[in-house]
């Protein structure tokens, strides 16, 4: 490859772009500047070399480009001799709207496609700007080396002290005393500091600039090794010029010694207001996008409301550097009250007074709301002064509004006036935070909605039955903000039996609920004329059928207890629809699925349920469950009633314990959410009694036990 870094001379390399858009651009730079067309493979060839010292080049990419933010790092700008310019289209747009986080604006730029008659303009100035810094830097080299080998500087005023070289130099060049004085100075520093002859001369250059900062440099200004300072060898020192506008100005100081042995100080000064300027706006962006992201984050994490706004206010009041920052929610009445607010530890520390009075902030909240729009005050309307007589600080309020709604208003107050940026992302945070009240009120309507259909789908409470330990456990599948299909019931009938039901309903939500209501009050119903098996599930499917709804599944259990010493066991007839067979765990652990099969309720007209007959023997468990406990995580990864069967096999249930029922639905459920984990996407239901022996019994002051089946929360 042939080797350019010694050519000066500026090259424009278009890759993609499109020839109208590369003659306009051609017609506009003039015959000294000729652009020339590059393929993408070829633009890594004619960028090559190490950057900061390879010939000036600005690389244009067009907009059709696949992947133009990884050739922008392919290229490896740098601000001393390679910029690049994107021209965003719209299948690249998105992906540079980072650039300008990933490169400073020396180094890359961005256009977009339908603003290409900018493009000459943006080139030009990114070739000066190379320019500009390359002339810089060789006069700091040139002025380095001339130190460096210790030629004298013996010229008087201007260039006699400075030299012709730094006379002419592109960047300001200042001579001082060992007083820190001005002695000499090149056009370019009479220019940027504003200096005048003779009025300038002799006059300390730490005058120049505000006196909170003229210590500072007059140390950056010492002789070094004398007056140690961390800034480094060139730092920035800010200051106002005549017309009012803000400079800012790199200041390098070099100790040399002129013919006659004096000591002076060479100092060359950079302007890099627009760079620092740049700079700040970026810091400042990225900061904004930061906090923004973490109000989101804040607004959408699974905690309680009061803890998201906690987060919300000390994230917002830490990246503003505010004194004090409130949300402020509306009470029924319409009157606003503190819900969140923080204070910045410095704020803290410091103990000073409140920007704005409390009373005062109270009464502007309340004009927020009232008017729902922002308010701004630069000066608080409390007139409350400092010392000095200037005002506290400035106050802002947003109104919180979502979907038309009034949620409430946010509030910052500060001791500094509030830029124009700042107030842009405060509308943005008060969007957002209305937005996280309001879905979080609607989850909460949501879950109220639920719990009142669901009330009746579960019995309040389960019955006693003398000489047996009932327990039921019903989980809902998420957040409680569904209605599930699976439902239990327990009830004693006018003969003395018990009747135990545990079923599905197809389905999710309102529409269930109400399949779920008519099939329990249909069971009861039913049951306390004749609870035989097939009648009462016959009865069900008629009910189902003329309501044309659709099916159900669901075991349904006829105890018979018996009242009789000699004969322990009771008796059990069972009829299942369509549902997974229940279990019967033996008193000495072994469990097996009960060989109980029919036909689901609400498809076919005539159905025919066969019952079964088993004892229940003290000690002995029937389990009833739905199918989440076999197909939780759908069809496709199911488990088999054997396999529950040998999960209650190998729980041990020692004689005597308290609550069997209990401990078996206890241990189904552990070993479901334990084998589904975050795959689990069904409700489970579970019902189970326990045959209690005689003793036991004896010693219940009640005869037995019930245990209310949990309810969501």
């Amino acid at each position: 490859m042939t080797d350019t870094t010694a050519d000066t001379t500026a090259k424009v390399l278009l890759v993609e772009v499109a020839p109208d858009t590369a003659a306009a651009l051609r017609s506009a730079l003039g015959p000294e500047t000729d652009p020339v067309a590059v393929t993408s493979e070829e633009i890594l060839a004619h960028t090559d070399g190490e950057p900061g010292t390879r010939r000036p080049t600005v690389v244009v990419l067009g907009p059709r480009l696949s992947a133009p933010v990884g050739m922008v790092h392919a290229i490896r700008p740098h601000p001393a001799d390679l910029a690049v310019v994107a021209i965003a289209g719209p299948a690249t747009e998105a992906r540079l709207a980072t650039l300008p986080l990933l490169f400073s604006a020396d180094r890359a730029r961005r256009v977009p496609a339908d603003r290409t008659d900018r493009l000459p303009g943006v080139v030009r100035e990114l070739l000066e700007g190379i320019v500009r810094r390359r002339l810089s830097a060789t006069a700091r080299a040139a002025a380095q080396r001339q130190l460096a080998s210790g030629t004298a500087i013996s010229r008087q005023l201007g260039e006699r002290l400075l030299g012709e070289f730094l006379s002419q130099a592109p960047i300001g060049a200042l001579m001082l005393n060992d007083d820190g004085a001005v002695v000499a100075w090149n056009p370019r520093a009479a220019d940027m500091l504003e200096l005048t002859d003779p009025g300038s001369l002799h006059r300390p250059l730490a005058d120049l600039f505000p006196p909170a900062d003229r210590a500072a440099l007059r140390q950056h200004l010492a002789v070094p090794g004398e007056h140690p300072t961390a800034a480094g060898p060139d730092v920035i020192f800010e200051r106002v010029r005549s017309d009012g506008t803000g400079q800012a100005l790199r200041i390098a100081p070099q100790q040399v010694t002129d013919t006659e042995g004096r000591q002076r100080v060479l100092v060359l000064a950079e302007d890099v207001t627009d760079r620092l300027h740049a700079q700040r706006k970026l810091a400042e962006r990225t900061g904004h996008a930061l906090l923004s992201a973490e109000v989101a984050a804040a607004m959408t994490a699974p905690e309680a409301l009061e803890e998201r706004l906690e987060r919300c206010v000390r994230a917002t009041a830490d990246r503003l550097g505010a004194a004090r920052v409130c949300v402020w929610t509306m009470k029924p009445s319409g009157e606003p009250e503190h819900t969140s607010c923080a204070e910045p530890e410095s704020e803290k520390e410091t103990g000073a007074d409140a920007p704005v009075h409390p009373r005062t902030e109270r009464a502007l909240v309340g004009r927020i709301a009232a008017a729902q729009r922002p308010h701004l005050d630069i000066a608080p309307a409390d007139g409350r002064r400092a010392a000095s007589g200037r005002p506290r600080g400035s106050f802002a309020g947003y109104p919180l509004i979502s979907g038309g709604e009034l949620i409430g208003v946010l509030t910052l107050t500060t001791r500094l006036a509030l830029p124009g940026s700042t107030l842009s992302i405060l509308e943005n945070i008060a969007d957002q935070i209305a937005v996280g009240i309001q879905q979080d009120r609607l989850l909460h309507r949501l879950r109220d909605a639920t719990r009142a259909l669901e009330e009746p789908l579960l019995p309040p409470h389960l019955p006693v039955l003398p000489g047996f330990d009932l327990a039921a456990r019903y989980r809902p599948f998420g957040s409680g903000l569904h209605i599930g299909g699976d439902f239990y019931d327990a009830f004693t009938v006018p003969d003395g039996r018990y009747v135990l039901v545990l079923g599905d309903v197809c389905g999710k939500g309102p529409g269930a609920a109400a399949i779920t209501g008519l099939v329990r009050h249909t069971l009861w119903a039913a049951a306390q004329q004749d609870p035989e098996p097939a009648r009462v599930l016959a009865l069900v499917n008629r009910a189902l059928r003329r309501q044309n709804t659709p099916f159900c599944t669901l075991t349904y259990a006829v105890l018979t207890p018996s009242h009789d010493r000699t004969r322990t066991a009771a008796r059990l007839r069972l009829a299942s629809a369509g549902h997974p067979a229940p279990l019967l765990r033996r008193a000495d652990g072994s469990t097996a699925p009960l060989d109980v099969h029919g036909p689901l309720l609400g498809v076919l007209e005539d159905l025919h349920h066969p019952v079964a007959e088993a004892d229940l023997h003290p000690g002995e468990t029937l389990v009833l469950y739905t199918d989440g406990f076999t197909e939780g995580a759908g069809a496709a990864d199911r488990r088999e009633p054997e396999d529950l069967a040998a999960v209650l096999a190998g729980h041990p249930l020692p004689p005597g314990t308290e609550r069997p029922a209990n401990s078996v639905v206890a241990a189904l459920l552990d070993d479901a959410h334990a084998w589904w984990g975050e795959r689990l996407r069904d409700d489970l239901a579970v019902l189970a009694v326990t045959a209690l022996t005689w003793p036991a019994v004896a010693s219940d002051g009640d005869g037995g036990r019930g245990r209310a089946g949990e309810r969501p929360a």
